[in-house]
Formats: structure tokens, sequence, C-alpha cells
């Protein structure tokens, strides 16, 4: 069965098939907002809860979830956490590196190939690696936008 891995250092996403194969590889953040009760999704491995297809919301490349609804995964006590899309055009940091509640943002383009893949093949886990707090807040410093805090970066 296929499985996501999400590297908070590098900001991809890939979708590995049974074989170890990797079927696609894109930009993906966890870059949480400072009113979340979670600074970031912890290093481990989690169970997807949406394995055959993504829960639906109202389909918006604008919207908070992308045209392709949430892959939602088990992070103790943090219901909902999952990887979506949205916010494609919002003024500050569009498309995947739009702040979320705890959430990682990738493309609509992601979500679109992997909902095609979980289909076929059910996904089982999401693997994250890399990924703190200060990894977040250094990549929106470093493309020069506000951080997770309000501050600009120097």
């Amino acid at each position: 069965m296929p499985r996501l891995l999400f590297d908070g250092n590098t900001h991809q996403l890939s979708l590995i098939d049974n074989d170890s194969n990797v079927i696609g590889v894109w930009a993906a953040y966890n870059n949480v907002d400072s009113h979340a009760t979670i600074t970031h999704v912890q290093n481990r491995t989690y169970n997807i809860q949406d394995g055959v297809m993504p829960h639906r919301h109202t389909p918006n490349a604008n919207g908070p979830y992308g045209l392709h609804g949430i892959i939602r995964f088990d992070v103790p006590n943090h219901p909902g956490i999952g990887v979506h899309s949205g916010r494609a055009n919002a003024r500050h940091l569009p498309g995947a590196m739009h702040p979320t509640m705890g959430c990682m943002r990738t493309t609509d383009e992601a979500m679109l190939t992997i909902s095609n893949v979980m289909r076929v093949s059910p996904l089982t886990t999401i693997e994250v690696i890399n990924n703190s707090a200060p990894v977040a807040l250094h990549a929106s410093n470093r493309h020069r936008h506000t951080n997770l805090h309000g501050r600009h970066a120097r």
C-alpha cells in the first residue's frame, strides 16, 4: 500500500508506492499559525484515517482545504490534522506556504495525484521526518515573509 513521506527540512511531500518507488514529490509545509494548539507535527509515522479518499470539503483552490479535501491522520490530542492544499492565491504566503492550524499544506496538483492513487490502492501511513517549529519559521524568514508570530524577517 502506498504511503506519504513529509520532510520538514526540504519542505517536500512524497508519495511512495508499495515497492518504495517515488510516484511524485511536491512542495509542502507544516507552517503552523501562532493561534494553533500545536507548534508542528512531531517526527514519527502516523496512521492515515482517510485511506481510500480524502475527507471532502467544498472544493475551492483559494479555500482552506483546496480542491480535493483533506487526508487526515492520527496525531495524538490533535484531531483533524492532515494534508491538504488551498489558499492558492492568498495575499500572505500563498499556496503551500500558507499557515494552517497544524496541517501540512501542499498543492492541488499533489492532492489530485494522491487522491487518484488512493482510489486504486489505499494509503496507510504518513512518515514525518526532519520537522520542527523552527524549520517552518526559517522557511518563512528565508522567503522574507511575516513569520508565524507576526514579525517580519530581517
